[in-house]
């Protein structure tokens, strides 16, 4: 799969002095749901991920560049601008008037069958 095409519109500040978030497009589609995410976003491994602005800060999601069906990877944090991936880790500027990067494990989801065995062994 050849990697695809990202752009942006609409770009608006959120609240005053904030950053500037707008609308995603992947291939000149939009991913499914009405959000606004953070440029840049990234493509690792078939997905593309993106910081997604929601009410208290950001979540990181993971984007099926052909179904376009988002999926959270992180919980919602103070401020997530992403700078690279490597592995499972993403690398992200944590506080949006400086240079501070942190990192964070992308949460995959288990396999039903694994998750149903989890929860019957512990018994």
């Amino acid at each position: 799969m050849t990697e695809p095409t990202i752009s942006w519109n609409d770009i608006l500040e959120v609240g005053q002095g904030g950053p500037g978030c707008g609308q995603l497009f992947i291939d000149g589609k939009q991913p499914k749901g009405a959000f606004r995410y953070l440029p840049p976003a990234l493509y690792h491994d078939g997905k593309v991920y993106a910081s997604t602005f929601v009410p208290g800060g950001f979540i990181v999601c993971e984007i099926d560049p052909v179904t376009l069906v988002r999926r959270e990877v992180t919980a919602r944090l103070p401020y997530a601008r992403l700078e690279a991936i490597d592995g499972d880790e993403i690398f992200y500027v944590d506080h949006h008037a400086s240079d501070s990067v942190s990192r964070i494990a992308i949460h995959r989801p288990q396999p039903f069958l694994t998750r149903l065995t989890g929860r019957f062994g512990k018994r």
